[in-house]
């Protein structure tokens, strides 16, 4: 299954949510945003990362 660009939660709340059109249009939709241990596909921090199920 796909799923989204995966951001830290900083790079969802300032990049994310304002300017990927995926993610919004995830949300728009009602869609529960997953978390999971990853690498920011912004700032490259691995750590836990937020992204949607396709």
């Amino acid at each position: 299954m796909a799923k989204t660009a995966t951001y830290c939660s900083e790079c969802y709340n300032k990049v994310g949510r304002v300017e990927d059109a995926v993610v919004k249009a995830a949300e728009a939709s009602g869609k529960t945003p997953m978390t999971g241990q990853g690498t920011c596909c912004k700032c490259n921090k691995a750590t836990i990362v937020v992204y949607y199920e396709g």
